[in-house]
Order: C-alpha cells, then structure tokens, then sequence
C-alpha cells in the first residue's frame, strides 16, 4: 500500500507542477454563510422481484391519467420498464420491449413517458428514438446513427442516461444531453455540440451546447468521461442550465442555442480544480484515475419546484487516496441554492458507496436518493431516503 501511495503524490506532483495546466479557482471559497441544511426525513422502500436488481439505471416520475403518481425504473435484465404507485409502493405493472422483430428495441437505455400511451425510448445499439404506445408497439423511430459514416461515434456525442442525466421535453423538443466520448474532440471544440434535441412533430434533429472555451479550451486535458460528462437541468423559465464537473459556475442558455451566460453555483468549501498537464492522447490511467480522485469535482444538478431550489452535488477530493481507493469513496456534498443562484447552504451525507447518488429526484416530499444497505434484505428492496431543508 506504501507504494502505491508514493506513486500517486509523484503523479499528483506532476500535474501540479508542470505548465500547460488551467486552475479553475473558486472566488468565494470560505467567503459564503450557510442559514440551511438537509436533514433526512423519512424513507421510501419499494420491494423488488427476483429478476430485478437494486441500482437501477434509469428512474423517471409520471403521473398516470388518474394523477397517481408513479415511480418507474429501467431493468435492463428484462429489457422493461416497471412502474410502482410512489405513494403506497405498490408495484402496477411492467411495460417489457421485444429485441426482435418490427417492434425491437435491442436494449433500451432510457425513456420519457410523455403520456400512458406515449413512451419515448432510447435504443441504445441502433443510436435511435423509438415512440411506443402502451403495449411496447413501435409507432416511429428517429435515427441519429448514420450507417454511411464509418466514424461517427469518432465525431458526435455519445449518450450516458441516468436519472440525473435524461431525456427532456421542452417546447414539444425531446432533449438528448450527451458529451464528448473522447478528449481529443474538444481539440476542435467550436464545432461538437453535446445536445441533440429532437422536433416531434416533424421527426427533425439538430444539435446544440458547447463545451466551454475558458474551460476545455487551449488543449487543456481534463481526463476521461468523469470529467466531460455535463449534468443538465431546465429552469422554471424553460432555460438550459448545465453543471460541468470542473466549473464553479453554472451555465445558463436557450435549449436551442450555443451561447451561454454564467452564474455562480459553488460550493463554500470546494477548492481550486486544475487540469492534467499531460498530451490527452496518451495520458496514462493511473494519472487520470489520480487527478480524479484527489480533486473536488461537481456532478448532478437538480431543480425542485416545490422548495424552490436548486441542489448540485459535489463530490469531495481525497487527498490521501490511493490507486487501490475505491472510485465510489468520494464523500457526497449537497449545495443548494435558490431559484435565484443565491447560496443557502451545503450538507455532506456520506459517500457513494453509501448513495447511489445518480438515482436522484424531487418529490412533495422531499429530495429522494437511492440509499444501498448492508444487509443481505437490503437487496430485495428499491429504497430512497428523503431530505429536506431545515434552518440553521
């Protein structure tokens, strides 16, 4: 352990002291005065069949035509999605996906319920939309794949769906947030936008966001897709706001245009972030995997119109961490804001390993996070803590 440990301060010394290095500082590091905090609140557990794991990739609320509130959730293993009442946690039904034939979907990684009988998905192979009535029949694909370009996964974003990173509706637009699968592609930032939004009344798609140039400009290599992943949220005004993992700051713009204004949405104890000073070409692991884990980086951004705030996670540096430190280590800080970017506070729950902290969403209730248990019964349920705000 010794060794590993002198091998990870020799790659930090590195990057911290070589030249084409960008520092992203943090203006109002130890200058912010919290008045809130979250505090859990309650739990919800929903009971698993034995063909569904906890964790689940994909998790979206709806309401059905009654107005029940639902919670449904991907399972990949069956290629369906399952729906449960969210109130009582009664599971209803599950809606599963044919991989063959005119109605396949190959492997569905994420949905939008827009209504019961309209589910927009994503098949994941074929790079593709699928609308789907309530049966699973397929009613239209919209392809983004194109089969002539032999490189295209080499220039167009690549998509990683999760609860906190998915598929949006805005002015009739199904909104895809992706990222750049490469590093190499931010070599010719100007022109690779990382949103695909798609028109669903004529089947047409275009392409939108830039990755900032004061950012991941100049060659600056941040390292792998941790870092260029963007974390998307829609304001109450019908604005993009994305968080990117290296930045203070939020950016704010239209879902159909590049250009972008900036607010401050940081953390009162997040430190400077610095790139790797290393050719992203051939970086080694061990350099990413330690730049990562070191550093305070930022993740999900969640909006809850019911407590008019915003949450941004953050995910903590680990100085002392070595190349053996589990990735999911990293403690998990909570900053919240308000409607208006103002800093009210920010709570530490724990670590990843603790929360699965990608299943996150908002309800009446609360801020809901999927909590993993220890015990061997934990396994058979789906559970969420809740948190809510309280003074200080």
């Amino acid at each position: 352990m010794k060794q590993y440990y002198c091998y990870l301060c020799t790659l930090l010394l590195f990057v911290a002291c070589s030249g084409n290095q960008k520092s992203v500082k943090n203006k109002y590091e130890g200058k912010l005065t919290a008045t809130k905090q979250l505090v859990a609140t309650g739990e919800k557990r929903f009971c698993l069949d034995m063909e569904t794991k906890v964790k689940p990739p994909y998790i979206q609320l709806c309401t059905d035509s009654a107005g029940n509130r639902l919670l449904t959730f991907l399972n990949p293993r069956k290629n369906a999605i399952y729906f449960y009442n969210y109130s009582d946690t009664a599971y209803i039904k599950q809606l599963a996906f044919e991989r063959e034939g005119s109605d396949a979907i190959m492997s569905a990684g994420a949905y939008y319920i827009k209504s019961p009988d309209s589910v927009y998905v994503f098949n994941r192979p074929m790079i593709e939309i699928a609308l789907t009535d309530s049966l699973g029949r397929i009613r239209n694909r919209v392809t983004l794949l194109d089969k002539n370009d032999k490189e295209w996964g080499m220039h167009n974003p690549q998509y990683m769906f999760s609860t906190v990173v998915p598929l949006m509706l805005i002015d009739n637009h199904l909104i895809m947030p992706g990222m750049a699968p490469f590093p190499e592609l931010l070599e010719d930032r100007e022109n690779f936008r990382f949103t695909a939004c798609i028109d669903l009344a004529t089947n047409q798609f275009e392409y939108h966001h830039l990755y900032p140039e004061e950012l991941f400009g100049n060659g600056y290599n941040w390292g792998g897709d941790l870092i260029l992943l963007p974390y998307p949220a829609i304001t109450p005004e019908g604005k993009m706001l994305h968080s990117f993992t290296n930045s203070h700051d939020l950016y704010l713009s239209d879902w159909n245009n590049d250009a972008a204004t900036t607010v401050y949405g940081g953390s009162n104890a997040a430190g400077t972030i610095r790139s790797i000073d290393h050719e992203s070409k051939n970086t080694p692991n061990e350099l990413v995997y330690a730049s990562y884990m070191e550093q305070d980086f930022y993740a999900a951004l969640i909006h809850d119109p019911y407590r008019k705030v915003y949450y941004r996670y953050l995910l903590r540096g680990m100085p002392d961490a070595t190349l053996q430190t589990p990735i999911d280590s990293k403690p998990v800080t909570i900053v919240v804001m308000d409607e208006d970017f103002h800093y009210l506070g920010e709570t530490t729950i724990g670590t990843g390993q603790e929360w699965n902290w990608t299943n996150s969403f908002v309800t009446e209730e609360g801020l809901n996070i999927e909590h993993i248990g220890t015990e061997p019964e934990d396994d058979d349920f789906l559970t969420f803590r809740l948190f809510n705000l309280q003074d200080l």
